[in-house]
């Protein structure tokens, strides 16, 4: 792993959780949120999940069976990581071998060691698979109430060392998109990184307006105010009209950011894709880690 020089903790990253299903998605994850943590000087948690109803379904001789593979997994990532990084269990991160539902295993561990940040990987399918399902990774994202850093199978501009250079901002002026700003707005700061606001407009929303430069112009304002006045950063406002994840995600590779921060709703079931699709598709597709924010914070 590249030596980097430790960052100043301002956006309170002390516990960092990283889940992994030893798959080459939830890999790049955990080096990833490994190099981050060591960033932070953030105590770093490695968290499998053996899903209990996939494997008690099949008998509990398959289940005792996936218990142990799990056993083994584990002890072959330490070894690999005392390896290749000399990274010692104990000392540079934790290992925990958990059992249950994947997502609602994560989000209780998160709760109850008070962690700052989630990160893991996805492939972004549905079906059964080694990796962390896609709607595995959805339902931790939407219901976390920290943020949660997901890295894709398209991802190509992580940020060196997970020091952010060029961060893209997804707003939608909700509470929690506000949050996703000044949560963006701290990241910027303590890496000296330049931050684009983007807001994506509809068609339908500008369609018959009297003075349609007068209205993104506004809307360009209410961007402007969700970071206030800051002298130190390089901030540019954009107001796009069209399909909210293809515009966010083309604007990412126009400006080649290596992080998007958006800010997602709460919701669970089936129901998350067909309805507000957007979160999604834009983890699946970005091709970079996207930062996703809940307006709910998690009370220390």
């Amino acid at each position: 792993m590249v030596t980097a020089q430790p960052t100043p903790v301002r956006v309170g990253i002390q516990h960092v959780l990283i889940a992994t299903d030893f798959s080459s998605y939830s890999k790049d994850a955990l080096h990833f949120g490994l190099q981050l943590a060591k960033n932070y000087q953030a105590k770093a948690y490695l968290v499998f999940v053996v899903p209990t109803e996939q494997f008690l379904i099949a008998g509990p001789e398959a289940y005792a069976a996936a218990k142990d593979a799990g056993r083994r997994d584990l002890q072959e990532l330490k070894a690999e990581l005392l390896h290749t990084h000399s990274l010692v269990e104990g000392q540079d991160y934790h290992l925990y071998l958990l059992e249950g539902d994947v997502a609602e295993c994560i989000l209780d561990f998160a709760c109850q060691k008070r962690i700052d940040l989630i990160v893991l990987g996805t492939h972004g399918r549905g079906g059964l698979g080694k990796a962390l399902l896609g709607s595995v990774a959805e339902n931790v994202f939407r219901n976390s109430p920290v943020p949660v850093l997901t890295l894709g199978p398209h991802v190509c501009r992580a940020p060196k060392n997970s020091t952010t250079r060029n961060i893209l901002v997804a707003a939608d002026f909700t509470l929690a998109s506000e949050r996703a700003a000044l949560y963006a707005v701290s990241l910027a700061r303590e890496h000296k990184a330049k931050l684009t606001l983007l807001h994506v407009a509809s068609q339908k929303e500008l369609d018959g307006v009297p003075d349609r430069d007068a209205v993104v112009q506004e809307m360009k304002k209410k961007l402007a105010d969700l970071v206030g006045p800051d002298n130190e950063l390089e901030i540019s406002l954009l107001v796009e009209v069209g399909r909210v994840a293809p515009t966010i995600l083309q604007t990412a590779d126009t400006i080649k950011a290596d992080l998007i921060v958006m800010s997602v709703r709460q919701t669970q079931g089936v129901l998350n894709r067909l309805m507000w699709p957007n979160a999604y598709e834009i983890v699946r597709e970005a091709a970079c880690p996207v930062l996703t924010v809940r307006d709910k914070v998690l009370q220390h």
